[in-house]
């Protein structure tokens, strides 16, 4: 058993060398104010349209694999492995359904933990069968939101699961006591935050400490690896990359856009996109033979689709990489019931529609950009 109590005084005061705390202080009451007026103005105003374009900038300061976040300017709330299309799902819920939205603002504006666990836990009732991810088993985009409207109560922790590892390992209480949602989420929070400041001595803000417990030669101590918490990065070949670069870099961001605008697409007619506690899992839907770009399942039957996106890959890697994942969710899915598979492309190409009539239940779908200039 590790000496946390020794470890934890020594592994800091090495931290707090190299970590300019006053800075990053200084840092998040201007990222919050930005995010604040971001809110009151765009998501409060319920009279003020707003497009995903608009979200960005604010997804930047939210999440460090956000969509145009640069390491060498940007600083965000943490890494929090929502996808992007995730995200824009979440505004624009908040944008359009007044009860979350408003349950949403008092925990933002709320320092008492009683309270926040109530309110958290009616913002998790209101928000049951809403696909946008903001009440996920896992609280990423929740604690991501609770941090940067209250930097100085939140920590910048957001995953459960982290926290709980945290909990355990440094003994700082009892997780397994934590039975509603709003009792993970606040007082995860609570437990962490007053441990450490018994450990470690000063006035050091949530955010100091934060930033220390995933200070790696600290975090590899409660930290494990884990597979759901590795992002792979998208290959191509060096051959493809001049012929396809354009398509390829708009179809990056399809998924993004199909899942944040789901129902209405006519594939959001036909198929519901797959929640599991709360959290999307359709973009990316892991399995273990890689990642299916989507993977939805029917309104009216048990039928699943898998879904690729034709990025920068031959025509013959798109349609074995769909039968792959076809036999796949036919195997571990769907037993007896029919597995559909749709390829979405830039262009109708004769090979790829050629390669897909010999495969059953295969269809292909090209998408169209429209594109216009409006003078404002």
């Amino acid at each position: 058993m590790v000496n946390f109590n020794v470890n934890i005084k020594d592994h800091f005061n090495e931290f707090i060398e190299s970590f300019d705390h006053k800075k990053h202080d200084g840092l998040w009451k201007e990222q919050s104010a930005i995010f604040w007026e971001f809110w009151n103005d765009q998501i409060m105003n319920g009279s003020v349209k707003t497009t995903n374009n608009d979200y960005d900038p604010i997804i930047r300061l939210l999440d460090s694999k956000a969509k145009g976040f640069s390491k060498k300017t940007d600083v965000a709330v943490a890494m929090t492995y929502v996808r992007q299309g995730v995200w824009y799902r979440t505004f624009n819920d908040l944008n359009n359904k007044r009860n979350i939205r408003e349950l949403l603002n008092m925990a933002f504006r709320t320092q008492n933990d009683t309270e926040l666990m109530n309110i958290v836990n009616d913002l998790k009732k209101a928000n049951d069968g809403n696909k946008n991810g903001l009440t996920g088993k896992n609280a990423n985009v929740l604690n991501a939101l609770l941090f940067i409207t209250q930097p100085e109560y939140f920590i910048s922790s957001v995953s459960l699961k982290h926290r709980r590892m945290l909990i355990e390992k440094l003994n700082l209480g009892d997780y397994d006591s934590l039975k509603s949602y709003g009792e993970q989420v606040i007082l995860t929070n609570r437990m962490i935050l007053d441990g450490l400041r018994k450990l470690i001595p000063g006035t050091w803000s949530p955010r100091t400490l934060s930033k220390f417990l995933y200070y790696k030669p600290f975090s590899s101590i409660w930290q494990t690896t884990d597979d759901e918490d590795i992002e792979e990065s998208e290959i191509l070949e060096q051959t493809d990359i001049d012929e396809q670069k354009s398509e390829f870099l708009l179809e990056k961001h399809l998924e993004d856009f199909l899942i944040a605008n789901w129902e209405a697409t006519t594939l959001g007619s036909e198929y519901d996109l797959i929640e599991e506690d709360g959290e999307i899992k359709s973009q990316q839907y892991r399995t273990d033979i890689g990642k299916i770009d989507l993977l939805v399942k029917s309104k009216n039957s048990n039928e699943y689709a898998v879904i690729e996106l034709k990025k920068g890959q031959t025509n013959d890697d798109t349609v074995g990489q769909l039968a792959r994942y076809m036999g796949w969710v036919k195997k571990k899915l769907s037993g007896e019931t029919v597995v559909n598979g749709i390829v979405i492309a830039g262009s109708a190409d004769t090979r790829l529609q050629y390669a897909l009539s010999v495969l059953p239940n295969t269809k292909l779908l090209v998408y169209k950009v429209n594109f216009k200039l409006e003078e404002i």
